[in-house]
């Protein structure tokens, strides 16, 4: 069981609205091929970013005569942030394009996930319930608890 955030296009005039299931987790397909991976997924400035990041690094390790286990290396570490980041960017591209977030859900796989989600659609899915009587911040975040003795009780004396 994985968890899926579902993001929702909105309706055109007489229809439905697409509901979309992005799992969370690493991506091993973003991080062996992530050219092929961002193209299939029409993430066309995460593309582009990946090919002018590929030339530039590899210019630089030209230039600076890099070794090859260090360059290997660094390929290896770049590729697993793009896997790791992979999912997240798809969820942020399709926020900018106007896909509506719609809850989070645990299910098998995306089908079961979209299914899920469009059974049960405005039965609130978004798992974080509102935090009542605690004044907010002026950020809007809840304020930090801390222990009763006061703010010099959160942290231990070292001197």
């Amino acid at each position: 069981m994985r968890f899926f955030t579902l993001h929702e296009r909105p309706a055109r005039p007489g229809g439905d609205p697409e509901v979309l299931a992005v799992a969370s987790g690493f991506r091993w397909w973003a991080a062996v091929v992530p050219p092929l991976w961002l193209l299939w997924h029409r993430l066309w400035l995460g593309f582009a970013l990946y090919m002018l990041f590929s030339i530039v690094l590899g210019i630089a390790l030209a230039i600076g005569d890099i070794a090859d286990p260090a360059a290997t290396a660094i390929g290896l570490a770049v590729s697993f942030l793009i896997g790791a980041g992979a999912a997240d960017y798809r969820r942020w591209t399709l926020q900018r394009r106007g896909w509506r977030f719609g809850g989070v859900l645990r299910a098998s796989d995306a089908a079961e996930a979209e299914a899920l989600y469009i059974r049960n659609r405005g039965a609130g899915l978004t798992a974080a319930p509102p935090v009542a009587d605690t004044p907010s911040s002026p950020l809007g975040f809840p304020p930090a608890v801390l222990p009763r003795g006061g703010s010099s009780d959160a942290f231990p004396r070292l001197l």
